[in-house]
């Protein structure tokens, strides 16, 4: 039967109570006389649709506080906001994105682009991008036509807002304008807040975004499904959610928890009976547009944006692959002009790693130093010729591609190239000792097998060093190796072990360079994927060693055409460099901070000190309100478990109102919920952390202290069923 909403439902449901009283006289009549074969309509059960519960909560009152707390806001944020006139913190980093923004270099960040986007937009049209500035350490002073100011508006004016937003999320939620005012207040006073708003750095408006989602999103789901302000609360909530994540990924666990929300939101209008199923499924895909399709084509654009408008290389762009760095203009495209573009036999080339070594890049490298007879454990080694991955440009770093089977080195005419299969030899171009592996264990991961340069000590040792050329990831069916864009393995012919490297660090007899290994088992893994970054044709070797390196070191190395690299290979590339990214995230840091600090404010972080003198700056929470927050989220958590064991064991008497368990389980299930998930996975994150990892989590905090103290002023008033709450949990 359809019971979707009609014109006049207004007016049936006002007269619904003197319809019951006929109704009932009828069925008393119908009990007296003689049965007839007719069915009668039954019509459905009054259900209160989801959209009328606190639907309008904030009103005209607000506005005084609203007014005053942003007023202070912004004088706590934004006085004097180009001072001190020098870098402070990560503005050293942070600047210079915004520079290199501004003159279109590429560059690597581990955290997406909007924000840093955004405060690059308003440098430029302030006049920033021309000094040339190019800061060594904190404390550096900007130059005197920098607009010091306008870099750091963006991040203060995100920082401003917070407070306002806070308000407005504690009211939506039901509470009382003192309590929405004391949590409004944990961010206007908290310090590491004010801090982290008042320089170049991106957490304040990545915080900003997330509340501006929260208050979207309870906005959304409080409004009639496709009635007046749904679509644009739900538009404003799915820009807000794409906005954070395309700002700082700490902004991800956050946006579970609404998406949650949003879907247990939808699961429960189904029991409406007073939508119809056509408004429901259009429904649907409306929050399936808010939580995924919004956020997703939002994080695409930032990234499409940010590779489309940095064409031009840069000095960060060497943790991309080879075939990456030579689609830039200025950079490796200039290092490889008019280079050929198939490997033959005799070609000199340089290899680099496509996973590097410890997430830096690396090449294959080997030099006149034999590794030590005896290691520190009291192994032994082949005592032979250091093979290493280097990570720097380096004469070493040459090799020469020569037949297994005869001595030429030269490149023929026409060239006999290298093809998916073939068995070659590796000759170190500055040394002439080929590449070899053999059955002794690696210097560090003794596991694997060591490969060295092959020294004839006499020892009635044979030379291993074949190796089987396979090619991987081609496009089509062609077999040729290629400059930059193949990427090949290199298997041991005697033994089927994969030429890798390990990212480990060999110790001071081997400078500290990456440990290369041979291993069956890392067939599978990008350690042991390989691409030629410079090559050239061998037309005559030196004889002499000084007239080699004389030879290489004069050498133009240029691309007959330049590498094809499409937005969408880079933006995958990209992304998996971000994720993926290892470098300094298990390193001891000074003022690196864990999840174990960050309850009670137990430290902070050194933002800069000015020499001769005792001014600094140094980010600390206000010990007060977190340790507050501390106490709220313990005395929380020990309240709803002593409610619900007194519930299990007796259910008809609930020790609070109804109305008011409501709210505490739509406050829960939303608040306590989003500090849980941005607090707690850290204890298993394996990564140096800081206080800024706990941003999202402490926004939650703040508010959850302004919703407790509003539950514990209404138990103290009696006041409950002011506003009709609609539970979450059910």
């Amino acid at each position: 039967m359809d019971f979707a909403l009609h014109k006049e439902e207004a007016g049936e449901l006002k007269h619904r109570k003197a319809h019951s009283s006929i109704e009932q006289s009828t069925l008393d009549a119908a009990d007296k006389a003689p049965l007839v074969d007719v069915t009668v309509p039954v019509e459905p059960p009054e259900v209160v649709p989801a959209w009328t519960a606190a639907n309008h909560v904030t009103t005209k009152k607000d506005r005084v506080p609203l007014l005053i707390l942003t007023i202070l806001s912004g004088f706590t944020r934004l006085w004097r906001l180009g001072y001190p006139p020098v870098v402070v913190f990560d503005e050293l980093f942070y600047t210079r994105f915004v520079h290199m923004y501004i003159n279109r270099l590429f560059h690597f960040d581990s955290n997406p682009p909007f924000a840093k986007q955004l405060i690059a937009l308003t440098g430029y049209l302030a006049g920033y991008g021309k000094q040339n500035e190019t800061f060594e350490k904190i404390g550096d002073r900007y130059a005197d036509d920098t607009p010091i100011w306008a870099l750091r508006l963006v991040p203060a004016l995100s920082g401003t807002l917070l407070i306002p937003l806070a308000y407005c999320i504690t009211r939506e939620l039901g509470y009382s304008r003192l309590a929405a005012s004391l949590a409004a207040s944990c961010f206007l006073f908290d310090s590491a807040l004010v801090t982290g708003s008042r320089f170049v750095l991106t957490d304040s408006v990545n915080l900003c975004l997330l509340l501006g989602a929260v208050f979207a999103v309870l906005k959304f789901i409080k409004k009639r499904p496709l009635g007046p302000g749904s679509l644009q609360w739900g538009l404003l909530a799915g820009t807000c959610m794409g906005l954070a994540i395309s700002t700082k990924y700490t902004a991800f666990n956050s946006l579970l928890v609404l998406a949650w929300i949003v879907t247990r939101h939808l699961w429960k209008t189904i029991d409406d009976v007073t939508i119809s199923a056509g408004r429901l499924v259009k429904y649907w895909a409306l929050c399936c547009l808010v939580v995924f399709l919004i956020p997703t084509g939002i994080y695409l654009s930032c990234f499409y944006a940010h590779l489309a408008w940095l064409t031009k290389a840069g000095p960060y762009d060497s943790m991309m692959s080879t075939r990456f760095q030579s689609s830039l203009e200025g950079g490796l495209e200039t290092i490889t002009q008019g280079q050929p573009f198939n490997i033959a036999y005799g070609s000199q080339i340089t290899l680099r790693n496509v996973a590097g070594s410890g997430g830096n890049p690396c090449w294959l490298h080997s030099h006149e130093h034999n590794y030590p007879i005896k290691y520190d454990d009291g192994r032994g080694s082949s005592h032979q010729q250091h093979v290493t991955c280097y990570g720097w440009k380096d004469i070493n770093n040459w090799w020469i591609v020569k037949y297994a089977d005869r001595p030429t080195l030269n490149v023929e005419q026409p060239p006999v190239y290298v093809k998916d299969g073939d068995i070659v030899q590796l000759l170190h171009g500055m040394t002439f000792k080929n590449l070899n592996s053999h059955d002794v264990a690696a210097p560090v991961t003794a596991e694997c097998q060591e490969v060295s340069c092959f020294v004839d000590h006499n020892i009635s040792a044979t030379a291993q060093d074949l190796w089987e050329v396979k090619v991987v990831g081609q496009e089509g069916d062609d077999p040729v190796w290629h400059t930059i864009q193949s990427q090949v393995h290199f298997i041991h012919v005697a033994t089927k072990a994969a030429l890798s490297a390990t990212g480990k660090s060999l110790p001071d007899w081997g400078f500290h360079q990456g440990e290369t290994v041979s291993c069956e088992a890392h067939k599978e893994f990008t350690s042991s994927l390989w691409t030629v970054e410079e090559h050239r044709y061998t037309k005559a070797i030196p004889k002499l060693k000084d007239e080699r390196e004389y030879d290489l070191r004069i050498s133009e190395f240029t691309p007959d055409k330049p590498a094809v690299y499409t937005l969408s290979q880079k933006f995958l590339e990209l992304q998996g460099t971000m994720l993926g990214l290892t470098k300094d995230t298990v390193e001891e840091h000074f003022y690196g901070s864990g999840p174990q600090d960050w309850i009670l404010s137990d430290n902070g972080v050194a933002y800069w000190a000015e020499k001769g003198s005792n001014k600094q700056i140094f980010q600390a929470g206000n010990v007060l309100i977190w340790q507050t927050g501390a106490a709220v989220i313990m005395l929380t958590v020990l309240i709803l478990l002593v409610i619900w064991l007194v519930d299990l064991r007796y259910p008809e008497m609930l020790p609070v109102p109804v109305d008011q368990w409501n709210r505490i389980l739509y406050t829960t299930e939303l608040v306590l919920s989003g500090w849980v998930i941005n607090w707690l996975p850290y204890f298993f994150t394996d990564r140096t952390l800081f206080f800024h990892h706990y941003y999202p989590g402490l926004a939650f905090k703040f508010i959850l202290i302004g919703c407790f103290v509003g539950e514990v002023l209404d138990r103290l008033r009696g006041k409950y069923g002011e506003i009709k709450y609609r539970p979450i949990f059910s």
